[in-house]
């Protein structure tokens, strides 16, 4: 596999695969006895959560500026908000528990949920844009990858990254990417354009 292939693959699925790693190290509550490891996880994801948001741009840009153009927006939106609920519920109500302020976390869990709703209906959206995009232009190939993304942005909603169904969300997202990044950047589909803008001869 040329390397560029394999950066573009990563770079669509990667971010997905290490949140679905996170999952296993993710506290199912978060506690005096959890809370320096909550405080933790949620720290050092802070730059993994918004580059799930680069796939959908990643991929749907191979079919069309407008298309790259309308997942990019939305995945900038998914990026803002989705973090926000890392910092919010992650960050700041772990630091909260850890300093013996764990009566105080309610208001971050309710803008939290907030901030989480928006940005997770933006990453179904940017995820349609991609899948359209690539349907559109690579065909029904394409058609797997669609739906395994999907399913993942939408059990993102109420599995955020617990494991469990959040490890399927995440695994739903790295394989459903990793598919329509390897369709879109297969040498074929990436002729095929050159081909078409082509002038007759």
């Amino acid at each position: 596999m040329p390397t560029r292939r394999a950066a573009f693959l990563f770079s669509a699925a990667g971010p997905a695969l290490i949140l679905a790693i996170a999952t296993v190290f993710h506290p199912a509550h978060l506690t005096d006895v959890t809370a320096a490891r909550w405080l933790a996880l949620h720290f050092g994801l802070i730059v993994i959560f918004p580059l799930v948001g680069f796939a959908p741009w990643l991929i749907a840009r191979t079919a069309g500026r407008g298309f790259g153009v309308a997942a990019g927006i939305l995945g900038l939106f998914y990026a803002a908000f989705y973090t926000s609920l890392d910092v919010l519920a992650g960050v700041g109500a772990g630091s909260l528990q850890l300093t013996g302020h764990a009566d105080a976390k309610g208001p971050l869990y309710a803008q939290g949920h907030v901030v989480a709703t928006i940005g997770v209906v933006a990453l179904v959206l940017a995820v349609l844009v991609a899948s359209i995009a690539a349907i559109s232009r690579f065909g029904l190939r394409a058609l797997p990858g669609a739906v395994l993304a999907l399913a993942g942005s939408v059990l993102l909603y109420s599995s955020h990254i617990y494991f469990g169904w959040g490890t399927v969300s995440m695994l739903l997202l790295a394989s459903g990417f990793g598919w329509l990044a390897w369709t879109v950047s297969a040498p074929s589909a990436t002729e095929r354009p050159a081909q078409e803008q082509a002038p007759a001869q």
